[in-house]
């Protein structure tokens, strides 16, 4: 392979190269480099900047420069090279033309965009010059229309797909390479050119969605406002608009937690600024890009990632999230904390004023004043402490100051102790807390240990859950015994069978109803669940117990607040799995929802309502799920904290409640006149010494 890849060749396509004696020299693309710095020695294959003090061979160069490792390299060097590597894979090997083959995928989706490319280019068409007339209204000059290869999507049902008919490739590739979808997937009564698919994209901008080499990988469309009215009319108003933006699906070349849209472009400049900007659409990226920031890329419908931050960490150490300044920004900045702790980044957050995105602010302003911003910009922690003290009084607002403590705690719990470089993070983080909150290292120390032993203590609990699931469903696959001659049809004759009935009743479809059996018991859990006469399933109606119906109580008071967090908020439904203990729940009904929870992260399923949803099979479990998510959406623009500030504040509510349960018992202690008046006396000590740390500011 290094025969085959010359590197005055392989570099020559990336840099300009000039003579200079026996050798060849260009500007360094790993800093900023004002004079050539780079020697490349065609001879000995090598090259060798002197100011970066690197160099290597022609794979060097190209896992340097492409931020990939040798494997990787080597890939990129046979593919410019014209050399077909052994491929090392499970099943069946692909050929040239199959849904499955990642080269013809590539082809076909890259003939694609060239077409919408085309079609805006050359205005072929009314709709096309409304694209080009909409593209010059959002300021989108034509050298970064060319630049970034925007098209524009013919409005029909079959464009893609016939341009692709046309080069021979198959419906089944239309759909693989995501610029198609199968009929069946279709509106009923809608035409298409073909029998089997029709085009994903219709009416709308087309962004290229390129990896980190520039090839097209996916597209991307936005709506244009006057053929989307257009749409909507000839449907007499039954037809929508769709959402302003979306990619295209998830395929064997694309899925968007691992690509960011621009990285190609921009990463040279994110090189020499040490720094990189992400945005979270198409726009704002070609926005900056105008006003001469390169160093910026956009996220593709999904919030960032810890793959993300790996892959940006190749090419600089400092990654800037750009938010809108809406409460949609404002949630988001939330979400990355975990990210920045358990991270080995240096992850910052900016919040854009006045509800403004990049495109607008930059329209607005210089770009050096969004670099400005950038520069001085807090890091996730920072930002998270400031929102969550933003008008509470630090000395006197108990409640609020708690909540914030325990909200951070419960972040540094995740970072893996045997991380000695993370752990020096946390070690630092807790130095900034006890500054901040006014309150000694040591203590917060402590807090830390105690969290930490919860989550041990609840990490080997679900182990031996799973463990248990594990032997129930082995046991479940064998031949089933003839019953002894003792055992009546009522399950009398085994001591296990009335659990495994109600939990299969209530509504856990196998293989799940032994493990959600097992999570009862172990959690303790009333074996006594809801069952209507209607949803007792054939296979175990002779043996099941009837239950009160009134035992089916929907979710009330902290209860609701739980849930409705955890849905609206899979990341902190992960957390609370871990941390909620079902004795704090009031209800039967909350407990097996934090039990189907638990499940479903034992699957490794999403934990959202979806899930939820197909796991459960009963029916006023399910309704309940529905009630909580219509609740959910319906205050969604209302709410002002974010989920885990809410669910920092349940938590201290379950905490509370717990306290005074505990002194409740204590009070009947005393009131009982049993106790010796030495241990009255430590009694009343301990209440009077609890309320005190409790209403002391922290």
């Amino acid at each position: 392979m290094r025969n085959a890849s010359d590197i005055v060749d392989v570099i020559g396509r990336d840099l300009e190269l000039r003579p200079q004696g026996r050798n060849f020299v260009a500007r360094c693309p790993f800093h900023n480099d004002t004079k050539p710095s780079m020697t490349v020695n065609q001879e000995r294959q090598s090259w060798k900047c002197w100011v970066c003090d690197i160099g290597g061979d022609v794979f060097s160069f190209v896992m340097q420069r492409e931020g990939v490792d040798f494997p990787g390299a080597l890939r990129m060097l046979a593919e410019r090279a014209g050399i077909e590597l052994p491929e090392y894979r499970k099943g069946p090997k692909t050929k040239p033309g199959d849904p499955d083959d990642k080269a013809t995928l590539a082809a076909a989706i890259e003939e694609v965009a060239q077409a919408y490319y085309e079609q805006l280019d050359g205005r072929k068409s009314d709709d096309a010059k409304a694209a080009w007339d909409y593209l010059a209204s959002r300021g989108i000059d034509d050298e970064n229309r060319q630049r970034f290869r925007i098209g524009f999507a013919p409005d029909s049902w079959d464009f893609a797909v016939n341009l692709l008919k046309r080069k021979n490739y198959s419906e089944q590739v239309a759909v693989a390479c995501g610029v198609a979808k199968p009929r069946s997937n279709s509106s009923r009564g809608q035409s298409s050119g073909s029998d089997g698919c029709y085009d994903f994209f219709r009416g709308r901008l087309m962004f290229p969605i390129n990896n980190a080499h520039g090839k097209v990988i996916s597209l991307g469309g936005r709506i244009i406002p006057a053929i989307a009215e257009r749409t909507v009319a000839a449907s007499g108003g039954k037809a929508t608009a769709g959402a302003k933006y979306f990619n295209g699906p998830e395929t064997l070349l694309y899925r968007k937690s691992a690509e960011l849209y621009g990285l190609d472009l921009a990463r040279d400049a994110i090189r020499t600024a040490g720094e990189v900007l992400v945005m979270e659409g198409y726009t704002d990226v070609v926005a900056t890009r105008m006003s001469g920031i390169e160093n910026a890329v956009a996220v593709l419908g999904t919030a960032l990632t810890a793959q993300h931050v790996r892959m940006l960490k190749r090419y600089a150490p400092r990654v800037v999230l750009v938010l809108d300044g809406d409460d949609a920004g404002r949630r988001r900045a939330e979400e990355v904390l975990e990210l920045f702790v358990t991270a080995d980044a240096d992850l910052r957050i900016l919040t854009l004023p006045d509800n403004a995105d990049p495109a607008d602010f930059l329209a607005a302003h210089p770009a050096s004043a969004l670099l400005e911003m950038a520069a001085n910009s807090p890091d996730a922690v920072d930002h998270k402490i400031a929102r969550l003290t933003d008008g509470v009084d630090l000395t006197r607002d108990t409640h609020r100051v708690t909540s914030a403590i325990e909200t951070l705690l419960g972040l540094f719990v995740k970072v893996p102790q045997s991380d000695d470089r993370a752990s020096l993070k946390v070690d630092q983080l807790l130095m900034r807390m006890s500054r901040t909150f006014e309150l000694p290292l040591e203590r917060l120390s402590r807090r830390l240990e105690v969290l930490r032993a919860d989550r041990k203590a609840s990490e080997s609990k679900k182990a031996r859950y799973q463990q248990q699931a594990k032997a129930d469903a082995e046991k479940a696959s064998r031949p089933p015994q003839q019953p002894s001659p003792g055992a009546t049809s009522s399950g009398a004759g085994s001591p296990d069978m009335g659990y495994q009935d109600d939990y299969a009743n209530f509504g856990f479809d196998d293989p799940f109803a032994s493990a959600a059996m097992e999570d009862a018991a172990m959690f303790g859990i009333d074996d006594s669940m809801p069952v209507h006469a209607s949803q007792t399933s054939s296979r175990n109606a002779p043996q099941a117990r009837r239950v009160d119906d009134s035992q089916s109580q929907p979710l009330t008071g902290v209860d609701r607040e739980l849930f409705e967090t955890l849905l609206e908020s899979p990341e902190v439904a992960a957390m609370a799995i871990e941390a909620i203990d079902p004795d704090w729940l009031q209800s039967t009904t909350a407990k097996m929802l934090l039990s189907a929870y638990q499940e479903l992260d034992l699957q490794g399923h999403e934990l959202n309502a979806d899930s939820l949803l197909t796991l459960l099979e009963n029916e006023f479990l399910k309704n309940q799920i529905i009630t909580l998510q219509q609740r959910v959406d319906s205050r969604a623009d209302r709410l002002v904290d974010s989920p885990h500030e809410r669910y920092a504040t349940i938590l201290t509510r379950f905490h509370e409640r717990e306290f005074e349960a505990e002194k409740s018992r204590k009070i009947v202690q005393l009131e009982s006149a049993t106790l010796p008046e030495d241990e009255e006396l430590a009694v009343l000590q301990a209440i009077i010494a609890a309320e005190r740390i409790r209403h002391s500011p922290r």
